[in-house]
This record gives C-alpha cells, structure tokens and sequence, in this order.
C-alpha cells in the first residue's frame, strides 16, 4: 500500500488512502480497509472538489458496516450519506444545453398524467437486471433493497448526439419504438430542459458512463445509476437522479413539468385513434407542440417516417 505524505495536499492523500481502503477490503483485510477508509474521510472532509471521492468512501464504510460488523441502521445512515454527497458532487446543469426524448407507454387512464409529469422509478423496475446491479443483486453491491426506498430515476435519451452520430433520427428506430415504445402502441416526446429546473438539494441530471466491466466501488450513484454496459453506448442515456429519505415504499414519483418544455409529440404507428385524438385534443392550446404519426414509408415499407398532424 502507498503511504501518505506531509508533501502531499489532503485531496492527494485522501485518494491515497481511498486506493488503500479498496485494495484491503478486495483482500478481506477488513479492519484495516475501515481505517484507510477513516483516514480519507478526514482528509476528504470539507473540500467540496473531493465529494465524489468522499462518497464512495462512506459506501465502503456501510458496506462494511452491514456485511463485516452487522450495524444495519449505521450503515444505512453511511449508505444515505453516499448517494446524498455524490449527487452534491456531481450537481451540474449540462443537461440544460440538450432536448431528450423519452418513449413510454400510454393507454386513456394515464395519458393526461404523462403529458403533465415526468416519472420517476426505483431502481428495483428497471427491465434491465444488469441495469444497476449495485441497487438489485446483493451479491454485486448493497445488502437490502428497502434501505433505498428514498431513490427514484428518470431515464431519457439526448436528442442532439443521436441525431449527430447516425443519419436514422431517433424517433424513426423501429426497434427502440418495438423496445421502449410498447411495440409501436407508445409515443415518444422530446422535451426541451432548458428550463427545467432540478434545484432540490439531492436530485441531479447526469450522463450515463458506459463501461465494459462492473466496478461497484464507486458507489451507489457511480457503480449503479449513472453507469451501464458498453453494450448499450448507443443509447446516449442521461438520467435524473432524485433521493427523497422520506419515501418508504418503491412507487414511483412525479415531476410536475410546464407544457412549454414539451416540444415534439410522436404517436407510435400501432397506437390507438383513441389516444391520437387526445393528445391533439392536448396540443389545442399549445400551438408550439409538434404532433406526428410514426408510420411505414411509401417507399421502404422497412423504413419508417412521419407525418405531420
């Protein structure tokens, strides 16, 4: 193990002694990961450039206060403070510069709410298993599923690096309408967050990392929610990361949003008249909302295209 040095800056040995802490806890010399993880938290403590760096050591803290010395209700507390300093570090308003789109489900019962709101979910409904491991396998990160009942996420793609990197506009993908889309009987909306403000001490808007191997030391935000597979790079995935201690069960959440952050409106080629008529009925008093039918082309039944209603 790399030894500190009065040389060195506190960052510096901080991240000295969070290397240490890893490598301890990966060789299962526990106590002294707990105190090379100590020894970062002092150093870490009080420099707002060092947040991430402290989050995860307060995860490896919790992880080995629930796994090695059996304190649920400490290492919830550690595990609480993880997710809300590495959501503090990582507060940034980039997503401001960018339009996402999102796909999602509709049916008349729930229509009006999405055109309203954004929702949020737990980590524990994601479709993917190997989405955020750290949150729903305890064999690859956290120990109880209940101790995060206060995480919910906002999963959308940006429409700017989609429409830079390939030719096929986002809402014309056949198999992301077959994916996402309910096989076609979905619609998908582009929001503009320019003005969409996450200013609640503990939610955030961040890119997703895609990367080819699991690494769950970076902690609850690091390891799990803002990281994914190299598989899925295409995606160009941002979320919106919103921790809320008081939530106590894994229902979903909503975001009250204004109509004038709705900028486009795409109705999937099998969804209903039913639904089409209400969101144009929607669109009535908001002129600036684009509405189109996703449909086959006239000149590649393989290829899909819009038209403008």
């Amino acid at each position: 193990m790399e030894q500190t040095n009065w040389n060195k800056g506190n960052r510096e040995n901080g991240i000295i002694c969070l290397s240490n802490a890893k490598e301890a806890y990966h060789n299962n010399d526990h106590q002294s990961a707990m105190e090379c993880v100590e020894d970062a938290i002092s150093y870490f403590i009080g420099d707002n450039s060092s947040l991430c760096d402290l989050s995860q050591c307060y995860y490896i803290k919790a992880h080995l206060l629930r796994h090695i010395y059996d304190s649920k209700s400490e290492s919830k507390y550690f595990y609480g403070k993880s997710i809300k300093t590495h959501i503090l570090g990582s507060k940034q308003n980039d997503y401001k510069n960018h339009k996402f789109y999102k796909y999602v489900s509709v049916n008349m019962d729930n229509l009006v709410s999405i055109l309203n709101r954004l929702r949020l979910i737990h980590p524990s409904a994601f479709n993917d298993p190997m989405d955020c491991p750290i949150a729903i396998n305890s064999n690859n990160g956290i120990p109880d599923i209940d101790l995060f009942n206060g995480l919910r996420v906002g999963c959308f793609g940006v429409v700017d690096d989609i429409v830079s990197n390939s030719d096929r506009k986002y809402y014309l993908d056949a198999s992301k309408w077959s994916y996402y889309g309910n096989f076609h009987k979905g619609i998908c909306i582009e929001y503009d967050f320019s003005t969409l403000d996450l200013n609640e001490e503990c939610v955030l808007m961040g890119k997703i990392k895609y990367e080819k191997q699991y690494n769950p030391t970076k902690g609850i935000v690091g390891s799990g929610l803002l990281t994914k597979s190299k598989d899925y790079e295409i995606e160009n995935e941002w979320r919106i990361i919103w921790y809320d201690e008081s939530l106590s069960t894994n229902e979903p959440m909503f975001i009250d949003i204004h109509p004038a952050i709705i900028t486009n409106i795409y109705i999937g080629y099998k969804c209903s008249d039913e639904i089409q008529e209400q969101i144009l009925q929607f669109r009535r008093d908001k002129p600036h909302i684009g509405v189109y039918k996703v449909q086959s082309s006239k000149d590649n039944f393989y290829q899909l295209e819009t038209l403008k209603l």
